[in-house]
């Protein structure tokens, strides 16, 4: 083997130890591009992290800013609410009252109806217990006994009073009863001034003959005598005697007679 081979065969020695050589001499330059790159690679991040917190406050401040108008909204809701609650009240208050006086009418309303079915059963009774119509009056004929003041006070008990005679037809219809019966005639306010239980003055007279007389000084009252033959049958007699007696009324509503 001659020299030549022998540096044939060490140059590829020769040349691996120079690319090493070289790779060596090369190592700490590529550690700075790497360095570099990093850094480069690094910006991006560091914007792209910025733009999301920006992004990030923008949602928070947009999501505090609907919340408030929310809120806002609902507060304002809620005071309507309030006010409508209030309003509902008020009227409730006002149907209340409004109801309380609807009962009340119809208590006076339901009064007056059952007033009203009395007052008609009334009517429908005065004619079953003998009340007589004539002209626009009614009269009920008593048969029992009573002075003249307890008859006029029983019939004023019923809504009416003693009868009053007004006319000769008046008295022709009361004498066809003949019966012994209290009038509503009477002196005894005024001697010899006779007037009527309404105080109206005597302006028909049917007197019998020489009455009134005043006998013994005391016959104040008149009484509707059945021994007449003619239409003149009063006479007087003291008040304090009893006879039967006879009611008048101008209203067709009398009370019950017990």
């Amino acid at each position: 083997m001659n020299i030549e081979d022998i540096e044939k065969r060490a140059s590829p020695t020769k040349v691996s130890d120079s690319v090493y050589l070289n790779t060596l001499a090369q190592k700490p330059g590529s550690e700075a591009v790497s360095e570099g790159r990093q850094v480069r690679s690094g910006r991006p991040a560091a914007v792209c992290l910025g733009l999301l917190c920006v992004l990030l406050l923008a949602v928070i401040t947009g999501l505090s800013v609907t919340h408030n108008a929310e809120r806002e909204q609902l507060w304002n809701r809620y005071n309507n609410v309030t006010v409508e609650r209030d309003q509902l009240l008020d009227a409730n208050s006002n149907l209340t009252l409004e109801r309380k006086k609807l009962q009340s009418s119809c208590e006076v309303l339901t009064r007056e109806r059952d007033a009203l079915r009395r007052n008609l059963s009334d009517y429908e009774r005065l004619f079953l217990q003998e009340w007589k119509q004539f002209g626009s009056s009614y009269y009920y004929f008593f048969n029992k006994e009573k002075s003249w003041s307890a008859a006029r006070q029983d019939c004023r008990e019923r809504g009416a009073d003693l009868v009053i005679i007004n006319s000769r037809e008046e008295q022709e219809f009361i004498k066809k009863e003949n019966k012994y019966v209290w009038i509503g005639l009477s002196d005894a306010k005024s001697e010899g001034q006779w007037k009527w239980v309404d105080e109206s003055p005597l302006s028909t007279a049917f007197w019998r003959s020489g009455e009134p007389n005043n006998a013994n000084g005391d016959e104040n009252c008149a009484v509707f005598s059945t021994t007449a033959d003619t239409l003149k049958a009063w006479n007087d007699i003291p008040c304090s005697y009893e006879a039967g007696w006879i009611c008048e009324s101008t209203q067709p509503y009398v009370r019950r007679l017990q």
